[in-house]
């Protein structure tokens, strides 16, 4: 029996003890007294100061006297020492430090003597040091300690945190001797409640707080990207200059210098990525995959100790409120502001998760609320404009408020100048998430902005036209759901020989806006064959007639469609693909050689002038189908290697020396109308050698041109 409580004692934790308050609260005479009721070996901050510096008084590094701490804490808890340490303790990084980021060669426990003076009491008693410490370094870390959630906790490690109030006692040593006397006990019964726990990797507050301070931080810089200047400058004023290494390593410095260097364990961060990655905190898809704790505690490593690991945990320490909690917050990055409206709440995000294995339960509203007020607010992920009516947001979620400004700015040019139909309900759905989300939106101009514009005005077209307000949902609504639609063209609007008149049905494929307005891109409904003509029109000379519910076609259909649109756009350099389906159908061959068969070369020959500003759009058409002149002998114009300057140039005393050549669909040179904008554009700057039709086309042009001024 001896033997056995021999053995009991020997493994038993060393009792060691951590004193937290304001300066001037009482610690140091609480701290001698301490020492003679329990043989304790006292380390003060104050006491390291001298050691180094020569004099107390003298701050100097931090970094110096938490190593020499560190040190006297390790060697006096190996020879079985107990030891107390006094400082301010009045943070909790700073508690951390010691309580669980601090490795110890034996088990410890770590009592808490937390100093519960008064402010006021603290400023007269700092008056009659010998050494005073500024009154705001005193309310500052007064207030730091009466933070109702970052406070002294039993879950940040300790086996007991003991509040004493010098002023309410004639002596402390009565009640000190009477604290002690109950610890074990304290102790017993803290243990007993928190033996329902099922603890994981993320048990310890260290690691929780670490795991939500990282996310918190990439919620509102993804992937700590710095490529935007205004994202940049905001990264620089948290660490300049910016950190190197993976992300893992620029997370540890971010996280060190905003919460604690407690935190910023770059090898643990690295861990806390895979797990983040695992359980689908990286993705924008909603996850509906159960949160997966990380198996824990850890295990003991060649007998070193963490440090409280006989110490409290907080009451996310136990699997399930982990589980619950954390598929809360992945909801939430994922899908913002997603309530309905005449929901309440509570109930619609627990209607939204209450599927996935771990989330909350019907009836746990006050659960939810609950731990939305101790996880949202206290760790950063409600913004300071929060309405809860809304819903939440962690961040910024995908990009940084920056990108998301200048977001803003696209969508409203888009539905401004170029008069988007689908725009204005996305901008307005945008400006009001922007501002659920506290990024406020002003009304400075924006970086990128659209010259062009709709020469159609949605308030001045037909009621029930493509363009007008709220008509395009269905349409858009159809192309997504891969269906036939019949639409109408108006008659007496503008038309050219091959388009469309009446009522005809069509597969949408997509809306595009082209140089002055929106043009509705369709495939023509071919019965009885797979693939239709692709064809183009604007979208104020259409209106939507019916679309066909019980006529859906294959998403491979579809796609297959949209990839020979894609073909048609890039040879075509513009919207017209004329009116042949065999045509259009061997360009959109997988086969190179039949592709080129189809293609017919246009050669004109520039003036100087002209072909300056020519050779400047080397993708006007396809590069791997335009060919240029070389410079003339003697001429040392730049250009880059790898342009398509190939081609012989002409004769010096030639008015026209520079040829182009540009293999385009027959469509093109026969009819398309952005090609003849742009090349007769040049006027007498370009003379056409081949095809002849163009070449006369061009002629008669200018003759026609030159025979009204002429009549004048």
């Amino acid at each position: 029996m001896f033997l056995a409580a021999r053995a009991a004692a020997m493994t038993a934790p060393l009792r060691c003890h951590l004193l937290i308050g304001p300066p001037a609260s009482g610690k140091t005479t609480l701290a001698g007294v301490l020492a003679e009721l329990t043989g304790a070996q006292l380390l003060s901050t104050d006491r390291l100061r001298q050691e180094l510096f020569g004099d107390a008084r003298v701050q100097g590094p931090w970094g110096d006297i938490e190593a020499l701490l560190h040190q006297r804490i390790r060697e006096l808890v190996a020879a079985g020492v107990p030891v107390i340490v006094d400082a301010t303790h009045a943070r909790r990084p700073w508690r951390l430090a010691i309580t669980q980021a601090l490795a110890l060669p034996v088990p410890v426990e770590w009592i808490g003597w937390w100093l519960y003076t008064s402010l006021s009491t603290c400023l007269q008693w700092n008056q009659n040091r010998t050494r005073l410490v500024p009154g705001p370094v005193i309310r500052e870390m007064a207030a730091a300690l009466a933070d109702p959630v970052f406070g002294p906790s039993r879950g940040e490690g300790f086996a007991a945190v003991i509040a004493v109030v010098p002023t309410h006692v004639r002596e402390l040593e009565p009640l000190l001797c009477d604290e002690l006397a109950r610890l074990d006990h304290r102790i017993r019964s803290a243990r007993n409640r928190e033996n329902r726990f099922a603890l994981h990797g993320y048990s310890r507050l260290l690691d929780l707080e670490r795991l939500l301070h990282l996310l918190r931080l990439l919620s509102t810089y993804p992937e700590l990207s710095t490529d935007d200047p205004a994202t940049r400058a905001e990264l620089e004023a948290i660490v300049s200059p910016l950190p190197e290494g993976d992300l893992a390593d620029q997370a540890a410095a971010y996280l060190r210098r905003l919460h604690g260097e407690c935190y910023g364990d770059a090898t643990a961060i690295r861990g806390d990525l895979v797990w983040l990655s695992a359980n689908g905190f990286c993705t924008a898809e909603p996850s509906l995959a159960p949160i997966q704790p990380p198996a824990g505690p850890p295990e003991v490593r060649s007998g070193v100790w963490p440090g409280g690991v006989h110490g409290g945990y907080p009451p996310l320490g136990d699997s399930a409120v982990f589980q619950r909690v954390f598929t809360l917050l992945r909801h939430l990055l994922q899908q913002p502001f997603d309530r309905a409206a005449g929901t309440p709440l509570p109930e619609h995000l627990i209607q939204q998760i209450e599927a996935i294995p771990g989330a909350y339960l019907p009836g746990e509203a006050a659960t939810l609320r609950k731990d939305i007020e101790k996880i949202l607010s206290p760790y950063g992920f409600r913004s300071r404009n929060d309405n809860v009516c809304h819903g939440y947001a962690l961040g910024t979620a995908l990009l940084s408020a920056h990108r998301l400004r200048e977001i803003h700015g696209v969508v409203s040019q888009a539905a401004g100048r170029l008069a988007d139909p689908s725009a204005q309900d996305l901008l307005a759905e945008l400006e009001q998430r922007l501002a659920w989300g506290g990024i406020e939106v002003d009304d400075s101009p924006p970086v990128r902005a659209f010259a062009n514009r709709s020469i159609v005005s949605s308030a001045l077209v037909r009621p029930d036209s493509l363009a007008a307000d709220r008509q395009a949902e269905a349409l858009e609504t159809a192309i997504v759901e891969r269906r036939r639609i019949e639409l109408e063209r108006y008659v007496s609007v503008g038309s050219f020989a091959d388009s469309p008149s009446g009522s005809f049905r069509v597969w949408p494929l997509q809306l595009l806006f082209h140089n002055i307005g929106w043009y509705l891109v369709f495939e023509v409904d071919n019965v009885g064959r797979e693939e239709g003509l692709i064809r183009t029109e604007r979208i104020d000379r259409l209106a939507l007639r019916r679309s066909e519910r019980g006529n859906r076609r294959s998403n491979e259909a579809h796609s297959q469609a949209l990839k020979r649109l894609v073909l048609l756009l890039h040879h075509s350099g513009g919207i017209y693909f004329g009116d042949n389906l065999k045509t259009q159908l061997r360009l959109a061959s997988p086969n190179a050689r039949i592709r080129a068969r189809q293609l017919v070369t246009l050669r004109f020959c520039c003036q100087g002038w002209c072909f300056a500003f020519i050779r400047e759009g080397l993708q006007r058409y396809p590069i791997e189908h335009t060919r240029f002149s070389k410079p003339l002998p003697g001429e040392h114009w730049w250009h880059h290697p790898n342009a398509p300057h190939v081609l012989e140039p002409g004769s010096p005393s030639d008015t026209h020396p520079y040829p182009v050549e540009l293999d385009l669909p027959p469509w093109t040179v026969e009819r398309d109308i952005d090609l003849r904008n742009w090349l007769f554009g040049f006027g007498a700057g370009i003379r056409i050698d081949s095809p002849e039709a163009l070449r006369d086309e061009h002629r008669q042009k200018l003759e026609s041109a030159l025979a009204v001024y002429q009549a004048v």
